[in-house]
């Protein structure tokens, strides 16, 4: 019942204010249609031999998006992103030892469609979305703020704490802009699968306070009950500051019963920055604290260099990495374009 009350109440909502429209404002708005992409990759090379593999090209994204802006009223955004959508197939015998298998898991660059999103505006403190939502855990503010995405993604999507979109609704009130609340449900299964068969949903808030310009301080919990099975629920906390020259954020993040398995909690705290050191020059500093994750435990990764701006859109960063964890050093080459 509750699922079907939050659907419900998203619809109506929007449909209560569409209804309060006069009918002589009713009338054909100009579309502005845009078309948006984003290139990002590097190489690495680790100065030691614990590091498997030690050197190689990477290629993180490949994103190609378009958006229709009828004005105040309504947006509508469609990306294609390029990730591994597949998944390693391990087989083991009795013993618990590995077994050698052949087969084909498809390309590690295959293209998905990553946000088909709806933003309905009947007033400008409302906003009705479905679709592919992009998921407000990290990708709509945290990723923004970090900044350099084509260096590393933020903290919950480099360590897996929650899905980078799916498909649901969401009904946001803004208020002055300080406040900002979300509202939504979601399938729950990502951007690569379906609705399960037995129907369940995420549900999800998001809550944004901004007392004064350039700060903000953000909560975000979601909840996806399965019966016979834990809960899953996560929760992360964010807070940051920036100005023309320099910029800096702090978040936490929570995950209770991960995979649905009792006990199974993850967690971990990032702190990022950035400083604009001349024109075209920027210098960037991050430190994750593994708390504990799907791979480690009480483990740090620091990532640290500067950025170079040549034109408009086209980043090159030269960084350095430490993961405390085998004491294993990198030296980065990011290149990073958008347009």
């Amino acid at each position: 019942m509750i699922r079907v009350y939050l659907l419900s109440f998203s619809f109506l909502l929007g449909l209560s204010v569409f209804a309060q429209e006069k009918t002589d404002s009713i009338k054909p708005l100009e579309i502005k249609h845009s078309f948006f992409a984003n290139v990002y990759t590097g190489f690495y090379y680790s100065f030691s031999d614990k590091a498997v593999p030690r050197a190689g090209f990477d290629f993180s994204t490949g994103l190609l998006g378009y958006k229709a802006d009828w004005g105040d009223k309504a947006t509508v955004t469609l990306i294609y992103d390029v990730t591994k959508t597949t998944t390693d197939i391990t087989v083991q015998d009795t013993a618990n030892r590995p077994l050698t298998v052949n087969y084909f898991k498809g390309s590690d660059y295959t293209a998905f469609l990553k946000m088909a999103e709806i933003d309905f505006k009947p007033r400008k403190w409302l906003e009705i979305s479905v679709g592919q939502l992009l998921n407000q855990q990290y990708l709509t503010y945290q990723d923004k703020f970090w900044g350099f995405r084509y260096v590393a993604t933020t903290f919950q999507e480099f360590y897996r704490f929650g899905s980078p979109a799916d498909f649901g609704t969401r009904v946001t009130l803004k208020l002055k802009d300080k406040l900002n609340f979300s509202l939504g449900a979601v399938n729950g299964e990502g951007p690569f699968r379906k609705q399960d068969n037995d129907a369940t949903l995420q549900y999800f808030t998001n809550i944004g306070y901004m007392p004064v310009k350039g700060f903000i301080v953000k909560v975000f919990a979601d909840y996806l009950p399965i019966d016979g099975r834990p809960a899953r629920s996560a929760i992360s906390f964010f807070t940051g500051y920036r100005c023309t020259d320099w910029r800096i954020g702090v978040e936490y993040n929570h995950v209770e019963n991960n995979l649905y398995t009792i006990g199974n909690t993850l967690q971990g705290t990032s702190v990022y920055g950035a400083y604009k050191i001349a024109d075209k020059w920027n210098i960037l500093a991050r430190h994750d604290y593994l708390i504990k994750t799907s791979t480690y435990e009480k483990a740090h990764y620091i990532i640290a260099g500067c950025e170079y701006e040549p034109y408009k859109g086209i980043y090159v960063a030269l960084n350095g990495r430490f993961l405390s964890e085998g004491e294993v050093p990198w030296i980065y080459m990011n290149f990073g374009a958008k347009f």
